[in-house]
Formats: C-alpha cells, structure tokens, sequence
C-alpha cells in the first residue's frame, strides 16, 4: 500500500508539472497567442503598444479589418482593426494604449457596422475574444460596472487567465442572454461617449464611419437611426449595396472598387 501511495504522489506530481509546463512555455514565449481563438486580436493589442509612423490610426470590426487589409499599400494610415466580439469596451482598450504610446496621432477613425454596435458581451465568442485578452488587472480600471456585470455573468470567467485556460481554446458552454433592445447596445453607448471624451482631451480628431451595409438590411438600420444621434455624421455615412457585393454571411464584401465612391473616400482612408 505504502509503495503505491508512493507510485501515486509521483505520477501526480509528474503530471502536474508536466500540466502546467507547456502552458507557462506557450505563455511566456506568447506562441499561444497564434494558436488560440482571436488570434488577431493579439496581434492588434501588441502593435496597439508600439510606436506607429503614421497619423491616422483606424480600429473597427471584422468589416473594416477586411477593406483596410485590402488596402495595406495604402501608407495615410494604421489599422488596428480586428472585429466586433471584442465589442466597443475592448475598441476602446485599444484605442487608450495606441494613444498612449503615440502622442502624434492626430485622427482616429472607428469604422463600425451598425449592427457591431449590439455587442453587450452577451455572446459566446465574449470568453475567448474579450474576457481572456482584455479582462486583466492592467486594464481593470478602464471597465464600467456595466461591463464588469457582463463579464461576471459569464461561467468561470475567473479562471480566464489561468495559464492552462488561457493557452488554450477550451471556453465554457455560455449562450448570452441579453434583455436589449434595438442596435445600440448600453455598453457600446457607453464606451462610445468614453472614447470621444479621450479624443477630446488628447486633441485628437475622432470620425465614427460606417462600412458598406447590405440593401437587405436597409429598413432595419433605417428604423434605428435615432439610437445613433450622439454619434455626429454616423448615420449620414451609411451607404447601402445591393446583396451581389457580399459574401454569404450578407456582412462581408466580395469586392471593394465600389468603395471610391464611399465615405471612405471622404474620411481619407482611400487615396
């Protein structure tokens, strides 16, 4: 019996250390931030963190991340735009550290598809694309109750960053439930209001544009227009396209010559 204790306190010791090696490898060489979900989110809060030669510095969504990367020989501007799970507290996040470690930035231009704005950290993609890259004792102060709620309401949220959670893509079974209404969620309201207030005390000349939006969707955006009247312009940038220059999810583009005829052009993002 003594030798068998002894067997088993060995083969669980070696498999505890053996269990938490490779997480703490993949976490201090940060390989696992190109093997989990929201790998480009990793790679925009890194770059977000270092000295940027240009003026111009966009974030957005998935949408906006798409066009720009079409344009990467286009030198007016920096993208570090990724997508919408990570919500507007996380485009928020972004846009205080690239700020921060850039005083020369002049414009910052969010580009943001109307329904992106709905993300109340609700959604199952929240753990992986929010909760483990933004939620960290770094960022704590820049979070709202409203948001903190959020992320609570989420299961094991707390263990987000535990090594072993953290380098991999293992999340709990989560389906969001979110009692609002319309397409301008409370937390984006919020964390739009915030990111104003910061473009306003850094002198930094802020533009909130929409990307091209489906015809399909023109009668829904059209009806919540008034949800965006804090956003000055926003709704004058939508511009509607017939369903032939999407893709299937009716959201992303399958062609971009359209877009010098756009706000796109007008805001400079597209020479």
């Amino acid at each position: 019996m003594k030798h068998f204790l002894r067997d088993l306190m060995v083969f669980l010791g070696v498999f505890g250390l053996l269990f938490h090696a490779y997480p703490e490898f993949q976490y201090w060489t940060k390989r696992y931030q190109t093997d989990v979900a929201g790998t480009e989110v990793y790679e925009v809060l890194a770059a977000s963190k270092s000295k940027l030669k240009k003026k111009k510095l966009v974030i957005g969504d998935s949408v906006a991340k798409q066009v720009l990367d079409s344009l990467a020989n286009d030198s007016a501007l920096v993208s570090l735009a990724s997508n919408q799970a990570i919500s507007m507290a996380g485009q928020y996040v972004i846009a205080v550290q690239a700020l921060a470690a850039n005083p020369s930035v002049d414009t910052l231009v969010l580009i943001y598809h109307p329904f992106s704005f709905q993300n109340n950290l609700a959604s199952p993609l929240s753990f992986h694309y929010f909760v483990k890259p933004f939620f960290t004792k770094e960022n704590q102060g820049l979070f709202s109750p409203v948001v903190i709620k959020q992320v609570e309401a989420i299961p094991f949220y707390y263990l987000a960053q535990y090594r072993p959670v953290l380098t991999s893509n293992w999340s709990p079974s989560f389906e969001g439930v979110s009692d609002e209404k319309g397409l301008f969620s409370s937390i984006s309201k919020e964390y739009v209001l915030r990111l104003q207030q910061l473009c306003a005390q850094k002198g930094v000349v802020l533009q909130i544009i929409s990307p091209p939006i489906n015809e399909v969707f023109r009668n829904q955006v059209i009806a919540a227009r008034g949800e965006f009247k804090a956003i000055s312009g926003y709704a004058d940038s939508w511009n509607f396209y017939a369903s032939s220059n999407f893709l299937p999810d009716q959201i992303h583009l399958n062609r971009f010559d359209f877009l010098a005829s756009s706000p796109w052009k007008s805001a400079g993002l597209i020479r």
